[in-house]
């Protein structure tokens, strides 16, 4: 398989999975435009859920208009690129003041390609109830070191109730020490979530939930893992056996 088709599955599957998402989310939506796609979800009040996402550079002349939309909701705009594919986006984005830049590596593994080495003494656990879903958001918050509001919307029932999305907990001697979300779709399986607190940090608790989720996403027919990763995650990742295949870059403005 090569390199274009993989970054191509992962962004239509990342794309899939917000259309989803917005389509079970209060006031939310997900629009496909000429050149980008609009995504508006309130409960998230993040620029990385609020503005475009830029498909070619005939988004460019629409991001002042876009950017005005998302604004009068209250919500923080943002502009996100798949790097070096659509210039005249991104210096039109910089142009409506959105100059802080967040890199966030585009990241893929095949079957054969996971390395999945565990502690001896985590066990993952798919999460099955509400309080189930109250102990991942736990995780999750004090993972990210954030609100747990920022993040509640990810973690309702009705969400959570999306074919093919699981949640995930790893505990050491009954203690939650990682957690991670997974979706299955389209023959892929996202992993979003990843948060480890940090006491727990540094242990390969974070690898052993984020092998889980993509081993069960294979199992459950998909022959392609992906994420979108962070700064932090980006190694423990590499050691998993994921390789970067597209970079996304999201355009906001400064604090």
């Amino acid at each position: 398989m090569h390199r274009v088709d993989e970054a191509g599955r992962l962004h239509a599957a990342l794309s899939a999975v917000s259309e989803r998402l917005a389509g079970v989310l209060d006031d939310s939506r997900f629009e496909r435009r000429d050149g980008y796609a609009l995504t508006v979800m309130p409960p998230f009040p993040l620029p990385s859920f609020n503005g475009v996402w830029a498909e070619t550079d005939a988004a460019a002349p629409e991001l002042e208009h876009a950017q005005r939309q998302i604004e009068e909701l209250g919500l923080p705009f943002g502009v996100t690129v798949r790097a070096g594919r659509t210039p005249a986006a991104e210096e039109a984005a910089r142009a409506l003041g959105l100059t802080e830049e967040l890199r966030m590596p585009g990241m893929v593994l095949t079957p054969d390609e996971l390395l999945a080495p565990s502690p001896d003494e985590v066990q993952v656990v798919r999460v099955e109830t509400a309080d189930g879903l109250a102990q991942a958001l736990a995780v999750a918050a004090a993972g990210f070191e954030i609100p747990a509001d920022l993040l509640a919307a990810v973690y309702m029932v009705e969400v959570s109730e999306l074919s093919g999305l699981e949640y995930y907990l790893a505990q050491v001697d009954g203690r939650d020490v990682s957690t991670a979300v997974g979706f299955t779709i389209d023959r892929t399986v996202g992993i979003f979530n990843v948060g480890t607190p940090p006491e727990h940090r540094g242990r390969g608790y974070g690898a052993s939930v984020t092998a889980s989720a993509v081993a069960d996403g294979f199992a459950a027919g998909a022959d392609l893992a992906w994420l979108q990763s962070s700064s932090m995650g980006e190694s423990v990742y590499r050691r998993l056996g994921f390789r970067e295949v597209e970079t996304y870059v999201l355009f906001y403005r400064p604090a």
